[in-house]
């Protein structure tokens, strides 16, 4: 018989989740610095191992909750839609109004691809580039790059603009996913292991 406090264990990663992408923020807008880079884009890594934890224990526990969803939902945004934005924003010498929108539209299309998840009433795949997936892909970028060079060059920031606005492409486009796939690396449910 498993403990009741169990049960909450998957909402806790959850939380764990959004708190790491909420720290990275604040970090970065306060370190500007080559090693909070560095560190801002390790912590990243580290919520896409809770993101993938936490659907894994809940659907273990058969804690999976329509509740659960939603938090994880915000947790992601959070911490794969907005944090490797203010990464990138926090390191480059100067933003132009041109650069923030273009970026903008990473979020933006990450929390469409999260909403329609959430509506998505059929189990047989999942559409789009799951954003966890794409905030792994930005956090790389970023780590590679700091790792090469301690300053982002005019190509490199060329190359994260074609590389988010690629990414938002794939998210709310409506190419299929297995969704024995994204369970796997994702952590996502399905509306159908839900309680």
């Amino acid at each position: 018989m498993k403990p009741k406090w169990s049960r909450h264990l998957p909402n806790i990663l959850t939380f764990c989740n959004m708190a790491i992408g909420l720290g990275v923020i604040c970090m970065m807008i306060h370190n500007h610095t080559v090693i909070g880079l560095r560190l801002a884009c390790h912590l990243i890594f580290i919520a896409v191992i809770l993101d993938c934890l936490d659907g894994m224990l809940a659907r273990h526990l058969n804690v999976c909750t329509e509740m659960g969803r939603q938090l994880d939902s915000f947790a992601d945004f959070i911490s794969f839609g907005v944090a490797p934005i203010v990464v990138f924003v926090t390191s480059v010498p100067s933003v132009s109004p041109m650069l923030i929108i273009v970026l903008l539209l990473y979020p933006l299309a990450g929390v469409y691809r999260l909403v329609r998840h959430n509506l998505q009433r059929q189990c047989e795949y999942f559409t789009g580039l799951p954003i966890t997936i794409a905030g792994f892909l930005l956090a790389a970028a970023l780590l590679v790059r700091s790792s090469v060079y301690s300053e982002f060059s005019r190509a490199f920031t060329v190359f994260f603009l074609v590389l988010t606005t690629a990414l938002a492409a794939l998210m709310v486009s409506t190419f299929r996913i297995n969704r024995v796939f994204c369970k796997r690396i994702c952590g996502e449910p399905t509306l159908q292991e839900l309680t």
